[in-house]
């Protein structure tokens, strides 16, 4: 008996919850290490942005005329020095992009956990469909042995016993449906967390409710201070900015200084080694062709960065008010359906009992049955759904809302 335990122990499932799903995604999703990578460059860029350029050696052999008779050599050393706060403001420009790279990389991490959570649901929808084909059909064996006894003795009649044969072909065809619908659902979810989508994926548990939900007003000021692409928005705004200043800085001159050594060999006469320092200014001449379109371009950018910005927060907030409305209807649905499930199953018993005693016909136990199944899936529906929008609420105003939790809160249902 012990071993019997075991061996099913080895060989059931490991249960799938949506909080282990989602940290594994985190540590393994490729588009997530992607995205780190993509951040780790772009702060590892902004140090070298605001560097001075490498110095110049330079290395000379003068020799005219070619007699050989004294061999010149010079060695010069340059540097050139931006002026006006060119350097500052290419960091800053850097600096921004880094900044960008990490709000990109938290919006994506809130995106692959989205999926985790939509491919979890579905998942358990399928699932729970398998569930309540597996519950009818054993309603419908029921009746067909009732059918079947009804036939024997001439109480009923031969259609009875060909439609219960029908309905439980057609539940298996709506079982086919079902497992379709669990293979594809395991396979986004395995993508996401870089598993093989042909190993055995568990079974999902019970989802409940959110313990709290907040008001909408509420979760969109919370949306403005931690949704990621607003983050984004505002240091798109800020490299905008920098890149203005640098276009202003365009106009101060740069200066370059240099040190030069000359030694002479075999010089016959007077001294071998000369010094040689001076500098060199670009001059930054042509304002109407280059330096004033390049401001005025770099001025329209931020502009531009900060209108995008505030249209981003009018979506924000329409999408959290939207995805509010949503969970609050799947959550009132659920509650209706919990009310009627139980309806729906006495109504199957107490017409499978008055069938068996002649007292109703075949067609109101198959269209109780028929309704019960309808109402348990509408409920296992709304119930993917509600997590679902919840998953797309948490997306939307950028932070957890207690998904996780909720997803393994569930209880037995009510009915």
């Amino acid at each position: 008996m012990v071993a019997l335990v075991l061996a099913l122990a080895v060989a059931a499932p490991t249960p799938l919850r949506l909080a282990d799903l989602l940290r594994e995604a985190r540590d393994k999703n490729p588009d997530l290490k992607a995205a780190e990578a993509h951040a780790r460059a772009a702060k590892a860029s902004v140090s070298p942005a605001g560097a001075l350029d490498d110095p110049m050696l330079m290395v000379q052999l003068w020799n005219a005329p070619v007699d050989f008779s004294s061999i010149p050599v010079m060695v010069q050393v340059s540097q050139q020095l931006p002026l006006g706060g060119k350097r500052a403001a290419r960091r800053d420009a850097a600096g921004a992009d880094a900044a960008m790279a990490e709000a990109d990389l938290a919006g994506k991490q809130r995106d692959v956990e989205t999926q985790v959570a939509l491919a979890y649901f579905d998942l358990f929808l399928a699932e729970r469909t398998q569930e309540v084909d597996d519950e009818l059909e054993r309603i419908l064996k029921v009746l067909l042995q009732s059918s079947e006894a009804r036939v024997s003795t001439g109480k009923g009649e031969q259609v009875e016993l060909l439609r219960a044969q029908g309905a439980l072909v057609q539940l298996r065809s709506d079982r086919e449906t079902a497992l379709d619908h669990r293979r594809s659902a395991w396979a986004r979810l395995a993508a996401l967390l870089d598993r093989d989508p042909m190993a055995p994926s568990g079974r999902t548990t019970q989802p409940g409710m959110l313990a709290v939900l907040p008001e909408v007003t509420a979760l969109q000021q919370r949306a403005m201070r931690e949704r990621p692409e607003l983050a984004a928005s505002q240091a798109q705004i800020s490299g905008a900015e920098a890149q203005a200043h640098l276009a202003k800085a365009m106009t101060v001159p740069d200066i370059g200084v240099f040190a030069a050594e000359m030694h002479t060999f075999k010089n016959p006469i007077g001294p071998s080694d000369f010094l040689f320092a001076g500098f060199q200014v670009n001059l930054p001449i042509f304002g109407g062709s280059k330096n004033e379109p390049r401001i005025a371009s770099a001025q329209a950018q931020v502009v531009a960065a900060q209108q995008a910005e505030h249209a981003l927060r009018n979506r924000v907030a329409s999408e959290i008010a939207e995805t509010y409305a949503h969970v609050l209807a799947e959550q009132h649905q659920i509650d209706l359906h919990h009310q009627l499930i139980p309806i729906a199953r006495q109504a199957v018993e107490s017409a499978e009992s008055s069938y068996a005693a002649g007292r109703v016909d075949f067609t109101m136990v198959l269209d109780s049955a028929r309704e019960l199944r309808m109402h348990d899936l509408e409920l296992a529906t709304h119930q993917a759904m509600y997590e679902q929008r919840v998953a797309e609420l948490q997306r939307a105003v950028g932070a957890d809302l207690g998904l996780a939790q909720a997803a393994e809160a569930g209880h037995e249902e009510h009915h």
